[in-house]
């Protein structure tokens, strides 16, 4: 075939040289003027260069988008139709370990659990990604969950020292002192003597060693409580001494219910009463309501006589008696009976003790409580009237 250019003259091929520039121009001159966009800016190369995975001086943090060149590799990489199972197993391991260099260890274990739900099949990579994990579990102090990420390895790979030495120290941690010993055993014979094995076993040893001892003296602690609780409880009962102890029953045996003599006053929080030479000493409450207030007696010993008391707390004259009428010899006590809502009133030069023990009183709240009125006061005459009428 041959060219028509040929038999053309050099006066037709100007003219279509002419023709054929004429045509650029008006192709170029109907397109629109629009800038280019497309490419990076004075302005913005700075920042379109840290959006480069190439350039990227630190990754995008959780919930960030990521660069659109990032992602797609990102898609490529994770793609299962471009990737086996057993490749995308190990991209994750790979993430999971830049991440646990990080210390970033709750992304670290996403990524190992990724890893995992390939089921790729290859124990090697299985194992690596269990024991990984029950790594970053240790360092955030989920101790339970490593050892069962170390057992899994371990029943993979049943030669995984690592593993082993994983599970003893997770059961140190978890102060399981005779699965540890038995790990570390297993260790040993798999490596005859390993250093770090033997070391975390006289570890584990000692700690089972302490805990035995510890749990002897809480033994011997609660015999010597319970001990005391019963010859507390038989003084009250020889006394008479109402107080609404029961006994109640565990899943072993019946114990005594201690809260009825547990003091409620913030005053007496942690005072009960208690025998000193088989004496009982009990917290004491003395009550002023014409003023609202109270006195204290932290040790009242039963054989003391309420009088004795009474003088020192009015040695001096309490602020809050602006009339000075509450003294020793004005004062008349009483107490009321929970049950027949009636006023008794207390001698006081007898002993606590044989004001507790009359059938009358019924101890409440764990601490013995008097009423202090002033006798022939008009305070006291409108009082009384309450259990009168």
């Amino acid at each position: 075939m041959t060219d028509p250019k040929a038999h053309m003259t050099d006066e037709e091929k100007h003219q279509l040289a002419l023709k054929l520039d004429q045509d650029l121009e008006e192709f170029i001159n109907a397109r629109k003027n629009t800038p280019y966009s497309e490419g990076w800016n004075e302005e913005t190369w700075e920042q379109e260069m840290e959006q480069h995975p190439f350039f990227m001086k630190k990754l995008p943090e959780e919930g960030e988008p990521l660069p659109p060149l990032l992602e797609a590799f990102q898609q490529l990489k994770y793609d299962p139709e471009e990737n086996t199972t057993e490749d995308l197993a190990l991209s994750y391991k790979d993430d999971g370990n830049f991440n646990f260099k990080l210390k970033k260890y709750r992304f670290a274990i996403a990524n190992y659990t990724e890893g995992l739900k390939q089921k790729c099949g290859n124990v090697e990579i299985d194992a690596t990604l269990y024991l990984n994990r029950a790594a970053c579990q240790f360092h955030l102090g989920n101790y339970r969950s490593s050892l069962n990420d170390s057992l899994q390895a371990a029943k993979l790979k049943p030669d995984y020292t690592k593993a082993v030495v994983r599970a003893a120290q997770c059961c140190l941690k978890l102060k399981r002192y005779a699965d540890g010993q038995k790990w570390c055993d297993y260790g040993i014979r798999l490596k005859n003597t390993d250093p770090s094995l033997v070391k975390l076993r006289t570890e584990l040893v000692q700690g089972q060693k302490l805990e035995e001892r510890n749990k002897r003296k809480e033994e011997i602690a609660e015999r010597k409580e319970e001990a005391l609780i019963n010859e507390l409880v038989t003084a009250l009962r020889v006394r008479g001494i109402n107080t609404g102890i029961k006994r109640k029953k565990d899943s072993e045996r019946a114990i005594l219910d201690l809260s009825s003599i547990e003091p409620c006053h913030p005053a007496a929080i942690g005072k009960r009463v208690h025998l000193v030479d088989g004496c009982l000493v009990w917290p004491v409450l003395f009550l002023y309501p014409e003023y609202g207030e109270t006195d204290f007696v932290q040790e009242f010993h039963e054989d003391t006589c309420f009088m004795d008391h009474l003088q020192l707390m009015f040695e001096e004259l309490p602020l809050w008696d602006l009339e000075k009428k509450y003294n020793p010899a004005s004062i008349r006590m009483y107490y009321e009976h929970r049950d027949s809502g009636k006023l008794h009133v207390v001698d006081p030069n007898c002993s606590l003790k044989t004001v507790l023990s009359q059938k009358t009183y019924v101890v409440q709240g764990g601490t013995p409580g008097f009423i202090c009125l002033v006798e022939g006061s008009p305070f006291q005459k409108e009082f009384l009237k309450r259990y009168t009428s």
